[in-house]
């Protein structure tokens, strides 16, 4: 499945600390893990649940008994893009003074990080209709190459870019239905 929007309400990470033991949680990995490395890794003692590919747009905290959601990082990439274009990653900071403005990007991923109120309009190149999200606590959107977007910001905000490519930024309009 070829990704293009992923959304991590940060209530839900919280959430899924509050009632699972281990305090640490892949949510984009490589590779979801095994069946067979789980067995060896719960046979050492360790302290993990079993993996399952992310269904949706939106990730979700899972219970004890069950398997987290993973989405493959693999999933995100353009296999026209070199290995490294012009660096692995680019790293800003934006807030609620930042002036933002409908776009895309031809190659890169845009993942914006933040602990405050993050509202985003978005759609696929094509479509014909956008849609509307809200963050109300932060968390974690990443917009995959070709989602125009518009993000409203709240207060202090990371925004990362992979790889790091000069000049693909393509300023495109949202269509309301």
């Amino acid at each position: 499945m070829k990704r293009r929007i992923l959304v991590i309400p940060r209530e839900e990470v919280e959430a899924h600390f509050s009632v699972n033991s281990r305090q640490d949680l892949k949510v984009i990995a490589p590779e979801i893990l095994s069946e067979e490395l789980f067995k060896i890794l719960k046979a050492k003692g360790k302290d993990l649940k079993p993996e399952k590919p992310l269904a949706g747009v939106t990730w979700h905290h899972s219970g004890p008994g069950d398997a987290n959601e993973v989405c493959q990082s693999g999933d995100f990439i353009n296999a026209l893009l070199p290995q490294y274009a012009q660096g692995p990653f680019g790293i800003s900071f934006a807030n609620e003074k930042a002036e933002q403005d409908e776009h895309y990007h031809q190659h890169h991923l845009e993942i914006y990080v933040t602990d405050h109120r993050i509202t985003a309009e978005y759609q696929s190149i094509g479509d014909t209709c956008c849609e509307m999200l809200t963050l109300p606590k932060g968390g974690i959107l990443v917009f995959a190459p070709g989602v125009i977007h518009k993000v409203k910001l709240a207060g202090l905000t990371i925004i990362i870019e992979l790889p790091a490519l000069a000049q693909d930024k393509c300023n495109a309009k949202l269509h309301n239905a």
